[in-house]
């Protein structure tokens, strides 16, 4: 395993040289942190597939990622990887007392408590005072999540998922009361913050629900390109174009898509 990662980082060099390749001596941390998350999106679509050599491809792809990366903290001047290594290491131990130490922790939940209320001692009033700023580098649903999980560990949470369904649907409530009846004036920034309201909402029951809420939606997004496809497909058999198919005829094609398997979608197989 050394001499692979020896191996991979002198043609990394190579490429980054003067006479390597002018892409790769162009690259950046910040281009590279961009495509580590586009390759980490690959990674969970294998992963969601359920293919294992494509999630070991896709792997790889991250590790290298991860690599040039370093390789560029290295040419800053920064920590060798062993170095590194060590740290991640060091905190993985002291921050699993219930594992190496004296304290003890049943469940999952019992766990993440113990590792936030030692992430929490470690911050310096500094980090406190800037994590606000932080976040913001985050995704919207990312950020979201975390803000909704920080909550979580002083007790700021529900209950259960069903108490989260119960504000959801008030939340649903409180945007069609936005929303009025037909034809009248909307107030589009209430609008907005009702519809804000709703997506955290959402979100906070995915959690509660332990499921990744970008997973669940890139799932179901996938899921309605297969079907769609499948739409505009069976539409040219029938020498039509869905632009110009009534919403009716449309909704029928839907549900037959619909009807189909995934792997059915996937090769166009199976009976009308």
């Amino acid at each position: 395993m050394i001499e692979e990662i020896a191996a991979l980082r002198k043609t990394l060099r190579i490429l980054r040289g003067e006479n390597g390749c002018p892409w790769d001596r162009e690259q950046t941390i910040d281009d590279m942190i961009f495509y580590m998350i586009d390759e980490s999106y690959e990674l969970l679509q294998a992963a969601n597939e359920n293919e294992l050599e494509k999630m070991e491809e896709e792997l790889g792809d991250v590790f290298f990622i991860i690599i040039f990366i370093h390789e560029l903290i290295l040419e800053m001047g920064g920590a060798p990887l062993d170095r590194i290594v060590a740290r991640i290491h060091e905190k993985l131990i002291h921050r699993h007392p219930h594992v190496f130490g004296d304290s003890s922790a049943e469940t999952s939940t019992q766990s993440l408590e113990e590792w936030n209320r030692i992430k929490n001692n470690e911050r310096s009033s500094e980090e406190n005072g800037t994590k606000e700023r932080n976040l913001d580098s985050l995704p919207t649903v990312r950020k979201a999540l975390t803000i909704q999980k920080e909550a979580a560990t002083v007790g700021f949470d529900w209950p259960e998922a069903s108490s989260v369904m119960e504000k959801l649907h008030e939340e649903m409530e409180e945007l069609e009361n936005e929303l009025g009846g037909a034809g009248e004036k909307i107030d589009r920034g209430k609008v907005k913050d009702e519809l804000g309201d709703l997506f955290f909402t959402i979100i906070n029951l995915s959690r509660k629900l332990s499921i990744d809420p970008e997973n669940a939606l890139d799932i179901s997004t996938r899921k309605f390109i297969k079907r769609f496809a499948l739409m505009e497909k069976k539409a040219e058999k029938e020498g039509k174009k869905l632009s110009s198919m009534s919403l009716e005829e449309m909704e029928h094609l839907w549900e037959r898509a619909k009807s189909r398997r995934p792997d059915q979608m996937e090769n166009g197989s199976g009976k009308d």
